[in-house]
């Protein structure tokens, strides 16, 4: 059809108006494609990314230091190396979130920490005494979490990721055992305690599994954490500081990942 209307127009019009109108047609083609050199959203500009972490350099605060990227980096998408107080804040939420839903889903009052507080050095005074490093302690004088922010960074640089967020998570659980009136049990022994809170840790990250939050890794790295800071065998199971071996640990969080709270507080 088109080469009748050519033949039908070459009758009527001169060559070089229908070579004229021929030219123009095809240079609006040309940029109605952003095929010119001028165009800001060529593939070259656009596709820039120095640091490939698939932000490109116009939308990247840090262009030379690639974004983390795992499911526990946040979701700022700054550019921009996460830190450790990123880490923890997202762990923080989350795990807060989940205890929440937890008690309302059974009409139970729930209140977060007063305060979750994190410290460097040495003379940090707390409600419960000071606060010492290379810890993370569940205060329930204060109804806080206080955590020496070196140590997470420790435990992130050495284990992973997950390994400082399974701290939080731990000492989260003495915070749901005061408030479920546990945790101040005469008739309990403190390796009660502990062992139940590796539980309860176990049960949040069987729900970190479930919203797509746990890599694969992360749960290595849970277990790897126990095993490192597991009782030698010779505690005794009444020692006021006794939290179980690193068997009985895993054990427990094994329970807690594989059968769920309520396992967590009938069995410990």
């Amino acid at each position: 059809m088109l080469y009748t209307r050519i033949q039908r127009l070459r009758q009527r019009v001169p060559l070089w108006a229908l070579l004229f109108v021929a030219l123009s047609a095809v240079a609006f083609a040309v940029v109605s494609c952003g095929g010119g050199a001028d165009d800001d959203s060529s593939t070259s500009t656009r596709a820039k990314d120095t640091d490939r972490d698939k932000i490109p350099d116009r939308k990247d605060k840090c262009p030379k230091e690639k974004e983390d990227g795992g499911k526990w980096s946040g979701e700022d998408k700054d550019g921009c190396p996460d830190t450790i107080r990123d880490l923890i804040e997202l762990g923080r939420s989350e795990i807060d979130k989940f205890w929440r839903d937890t008690f309302e889903a059974d009409n139970l009052d729930y209140s977060g920490p007063q305060m979750f507080v994190g410290y460097r050095k040495k003379g940090l005074e707390t409600a419960c005494g000071a606060a010492d490093l290379d810890n993370a302690f569940y205060c329930g004088a204060d109804r806080s979490i206080y955590y020496d922010i070196n140590f997470f960074q420790e435990e992130l640089d050495t284990n992973g990721d997950y390994s400082p967020i399974f701290v939080l998570a731990h000492e989260w659980g003495h915070l749901v055992q005061d408030l479920l009136d546990i945790l101040y049990d005469e008739n309990r022994y403190s390796i009660q305690n502990e062992l139940q809170a590796d539980c309860l840790a176990g049960v949040f990250t069987k729900h970190a599994e479930d919203i797509g939050l746990l890599e694969e890794r992360d749960f290595d790295e849970a277990v790897i954490a126990l095993f490192r800071v597991g009782d030698s065998d010779d505690t005794p199971f009444f020692d006021p500081q006794a939290h179980g071996t690193p068997g009985q640990r895993i054990d427990a969080f094994n329970k807690g990942f594989n059968k769920g709270t309520g396992a967590c507080l009938r069995d410990f």
